[in-house]
């Protein structure tokens, strides 16, 4: 990592030390759960602005990226309100990322979804859809931020840990990825908690079953020499580049 990495990584706080539990989970899993990581007023704030969002932009929901059936989606939050800004520099995301990636990376993305009544389901995949001729590098890290309480019951998300170090994609393996998977855990937890991962860990979103409110926020990084899900550069407003600091710039890769 050179020293302009180090320098901004520092600056924003991403120096922050792992408990000998957490880098096991990283390293071993392929995720970790942490929780109380938003507090009270930041959700408050966070829960409505994501419904302010969807309905100011109403049928152009996650134009910028995509958009799913049975679900909500908003993308390009970086540009929709300071209330994102703590989510993608936040500094203990980005001191497990400086973990996983042991070396130079970058904000991809930052999105939103809430899987709907009857909706979410997802075939287990991998986040990074390239082959791996340079495995075990890691391209991408994901954070999942839970808005509302998850559970199994309102599509929370499934991970099936340890697949960080197999070098498949689970469509390329599985008979049938959508299904369920034995060694799957679900991502239940209260409001407030953040599961980051290993982006090549297999995942997915499970169905929603009783239509309760189950909004998450992912932030995504990247490898710093790959191609961002998000152009920040393409995207970036005015407004938000006026109040960046150098070293959020440089997060973004908009210096």
């Amino acid at each position: 990592m050179s020293n302009k990495s180090e320098i901004y990584l520092d600056a924003l706080g991403a120096n922050i030390s792992l408990s000998p539990q957490m880098i096991h989970d990283l390293d071993v899993q392929g995720f970790t759960v942490i929780h109380n990581v938003i507090d009270a007023d930041w959700l408050a704030e966070m829960r409505r602005m994501f419904d302010m969002i969807v309905e100011k932009e109403g049928d152009l929901l996650a134009i910028e990226h995509h958009q799913e059936e049975k679900a909500t989606r908003i993308a390009n939050l970086i540009n929709k309100g300071t209330v994102w800004e703590k989510v993608w520099s936040h500094p203990l995301v980005l001191s497990v990322c400086r973990h996983i990636f042991n070396g130079e990376f970058k904000v991809s993305s930052l999105n939103a979804r809430e899987a709907l009544m009857g909706g979410g389901h997802q075939p287990l995949h991998a986040d990074w859809k390239q082959p791996r001729p340079d495995f075990p590098k890691v391209h991408l890290v994901n954070s999942i931020w839970a808005i509302d309480d998850l559970s199994a019951e309102n599509g929370a998300p499934r991970i099936i840990p340890g697949t960080h170090n197999r070098p498949e994609l689970p469509e390329d393996v599985l008979a049938d990825p959508s299904a369920s998977h034995p060694d799957e855990i679900i991502f239940a937890c209260p409001a407030g908690s953040v599961m980051i991962y290993n982006a090549h860990t297999w995942h997915g979103g499970t169905t929603n079953r009783t239509g309760a409110r189950r909004r998450v926020l992912h932030g995504l990084y990247i490898d710093r020499a790959d191609l961002q899900q998000q152009d920040q550069r393409k995207w970036l407003t005015h407004e938000t580049n006026s109040r960046l600091n150098p070293a959020q710039k440089w997060l973004l890769d908009v210096e």
